[in-house]
């Protein structure tokens, strides 16, 4: 079992590219020997890329947001500090 304190992304997990590919590679059999529509399969494969880019995008949001708010606090304590600079 996994420790809950992992803290890496969804799109970066093995698990998650592995049920991916399962899951495109079983509609795709689905598609050609059973429905003999490739067309839906396209259709299904371009829905799961775009949801894929729009997940990595919005975590891409995040630590952009995440990281400016870090820079944000920094520079405020640096305004709020105190000079040490000996000038009287």
């Amino acid at each position: 079992m996994s420790s809950s304190t992992d803290r890496t992304p969804l799109h970066q997990t093995t698990g998650a590219k592995i049920s991916i590919a399962v899951f495109l590679l079983l509609t795709f059999i689905y598609a050609i020997v059973i429905a003999q529509q490739i067309l839906l399969w396209v259709f299904l494969a371009l829905g799961v890329v775009v949801l894929w880019y729009a997940a990595r995008l919005v975590i891409a949001f995040e630590q952009i947001a995440r990281h400016l708010g870090e820079i944000a606090a920094a520079q405020s304590d640096a305004t709020t500090a105190p000079d040490d600079t000996g000038e009287d």
